[in-house]
C-alpha cells in the first residue's frame, strides 16, 4: 500500500508539468479562460457527517455572463457554437486537496477524462473531485469530505477502494495518510475523522472545459490552478465586511420580456460584477452568509416603490425580475408600462446584522425616453417613418422571434421601432408604420403618433407629458 501512495504522489509530479494535447492548444473557447477565483472554505460542524466542509468558488464576468447567455439565448447561443464547430461547450470545477502540506496534491492524469484510462477502467475514487457544479452565478460551492465509508467492512468500497486484476481504484484509505485522522468507532461501524483543531486542509480548485466537436472526440482543457485555500489550525482568519465596504449595484438595459410569471410581465436588466464584489461575495459565502440583490421598482410619474420577485443571487449578465408584487397594487399592468427600477444588496453573515448597500442609480424604460417623440418609428434615423424601417421591423421580428438569432438593432433603435408600446418588435409595428407614412407623408395630414394610436399604445398619463 505504501508503494501505492509513492508511485501516485510520482504521479501528480509528473501530471503537473504534462502539457496539453495539441487539440486542447489548438480548441479555441467562446471565453476566455481563466483561474477561478475567491476560494474559501467552512466546516459544516458536523450538520451533515462529522468531517464534511463547504467549498466556494468564484469565476470571472466573462465566463459568468456567457453561461448566463447560454441559458437566457440558449439557441443563438448553440448557433454560434455549431459555427465553431461544436456541438456543444460545458464546464465544471475540480477541487484538489492537501492535509497538512501544500505539496501532497491529488490531481493525476486521470482527471482529465473522468477517471478512465483508454480501456475505460475506473482510477479514482470518491476522494477525487473532478465534476463539481459551474453554472452562470459568479460564486458557487459544493461540500467535500462528506462520507469516507465504514472501516469496520473490508468490502467497503469508499473507505478500502477496489483493487483486483481488471480495476484499481484508490479508496480513503489509499489516499489519507497515517496521523492525519482520528478512528471513530460505533457500534456497526467506524469512520475516519479530520480533526481540524489539529490538522489544515488545503484546497485549490481549476475548471475543466469540454469541448464536444461536431466530428470527433471530446477535448479536454483545463484552466490553471486557483490560489490555495485554507482550513483548520494554520487557516487565517477573514475579518467580517462592514457597511460601507459594498459599493451600490451597478444596473443598465431595462427592457420587458416576452415571459410572464401568474399573468405579470417579466422584465430583464444587466448586473455588472466587478472583482472587488466578487472576492466580498466568496468571502461572505464561505462564512455561510450571503450577498443578495433586492429589486425595487415604481410605474413612471409614481413615488412609492415596490420590492419585485426575481433574480437575486449575483451574477454578470441578464437578471429577471417578476413585475408581480407591482401589478398587485395597481390591479392591471400591461408589457411596456413606463417603469423605474433600483437595486441594492443586502449582507447577512453568521452574528452579525444583516446590513445594505446604497441603491443603485435609477433605471427607465418607456416614451419619457425618447427625445423626438415625433420621429417614433424612424428607425434609420433618415428623417422620415416610411417603408424602409417598416422593413428594418419585419427583419427584426424575423430574426428575434422566428430564427431566435438575437436583435439586428442598436438598443435605441430598438425603442423606436416599438411604436405601440407593448414591449415587442413584431408586423403590428411595421403596420402602424406604413400607417402614419400614408396619413403623414402621402396623404398629408398633420397626424401624431398620439393621433394614430393614443389609446392603444400609449398610457393616458403620458400623452399630454409627452407632447409637452
Amino acid at each position: 500500500m505504501k508503494k501505492l501512495i509513492a508511485l501516485a504522489s510520482a504521479a501528480v509530479i509528473a501530471v503537473s508539468a504534462l502539457p496539453l494535447s495539441a487539440a486542447a492548444e489548438e480548441t479555441k473557447l467562446p471565453f476566455e479562460l481563466s483561474a477561478p477565483k475567491n476560494v474559501s472554505m467552512v466546516w459544516l460542524e458536523g450538520n451533515d457527517s462529522e468531517n464534511t466542509i463547504e467549498i466556494h468558488y468564484a469565476q470571472s464576468n466573462e465566463m459568468s455572463a456567457w453561461s448566463s447567455r447560454k441559458g437566457a439565448e440558449h439557441k443563438k447561443v448553440m448557433r454560434e457554437l455549431n459555427e465553431m464547430g461544436y456541438d456543444d461547450v460545458w464546464v465544471e470545477a475540480q477541487i484538489d486537496w492537501s492535509i497538512d502540506t501544500q505539496d501532497d496534491w491529488k490531481v493525476n492524469e486521470y482527471w482529465l477524462t473522468g477517471g478512465y484510462d483508454s480501456e475505460y477502467h475506473q482510477h479514482l475514487g470518491d476522494w477525487a473531485y473532478i465534476d463539481f457544479n459551474c453554472s452562470d452565478e459568479i460564486t458557487m460551492d459544493g461540500w467535500i469530505f462528506r462520507w469516507m465509508g465504514n472501516i469496520e467492512d473490508p468490502e467497503d468500497s469508499f473507505w478500502y477502494g477496489v483493487h483486483n486484476d481488471d480495476e484499481d481504484i484508490p479508496g480513503w484509505k489509499d489516499v489519507l495518510k497515517e496521523g492525519q485522522y482520528d478512528i471513530i468507532k460505533g457500534e456497526d461501524a467506524s469512520h475516519a475523522k479530520i480533526d481540524l483543531t489539529k490538522h489544515t486542509i488545503y484546497t485549490r480548485v481549476r475548471w475543466l472545459v469540454t469541448v464536444r466537436p461536431l466530428e470527433g472526440d471530446d477535448i479536454h482543457i483545463p484552466s490553471e490552478w486557483s490560489e490555495i485555500a485554507a482550513i483548520g489550525k494554520d487557516a487565517e482568519k477573514i475579518e467580517p465586511l462592514k457597511k460601507g465596504d459594498i459599493a451600490a449595484p451597478v444596473i443598465s438595459d431595462l427592457r420587458y420580456t416576452k415571459d410572464e410569471f401568474n399573468g405579470y410581465p417579466v422584465i430583464a436588466f444587466k448586473l455588472a460584477v466587478d472583482d472587488k464584489l466578487a472576492a466580498q461575495v466568496a468571502q461572505v459565502s464561505g462564512t455561510r452568509g450571503g450577498i443578495s440583490l433586492e429589486v425595487e421598482a415604481r410605474v413612471h410619474g409614481t413615488t412609492e416603490w415596490v420590492g419585485l420577485q426575481g433574480d437575486w443571487i449575483v451574477k454578470a449578465g441578464e437578471m429577471t425580475s417578476a413585475l408581480q408584487n407591482l401589478g398587485e397594487k395597481y390591479k392591471e399592468l400591461k408589457t411596456g408600462t413606463p417603469l423605474e427600477l433600483r437595486a441594492r444588496y443586502c449582507c447577512d453573515q453568521p452574528e452579525r446584522d444583516e446590513f445594505w448597500t446604497d441603491y443603485s442609480e435609477i433605471i427607465g424604460f418607456g416614451w419619457q425616453e425618447l427625445e423626438v417623440p415625433e420621429l417614433w418609428g424612424d428607425i434609420n434615423r433618415d428623417g422620415s417613418v416610411d417603408g424602409i424601417d417598416a422593413l428594418l421591423v419585419l427583419k427584426e421580428y424575423n430574426s428575434v422571434d422566428i430564427m431566435e438569432e438575437g436583435s439586428t438593432l442598436k438598443p435605441e433603435e430598438a425603442k423606436i421601432a416599438d411604436v405601440d408600446l407593448n414591449g415587442k418588435i413584431e408586423p403590428m409595428d411595421g403596420t402602424w408604420i406604413l400607417k402614419y407614412c400614408s396619413m403623414r407623408y402621402i396623404n398629408g395630414e398633420e397626424i401624431t403618433w398620439f393621433d394614430l394610436i393614443g389609446k392603444e399604445g400609449v398610457p393616458t398619463e403620458l400623452q399630454g407629458e409627452v407632447d409637452d
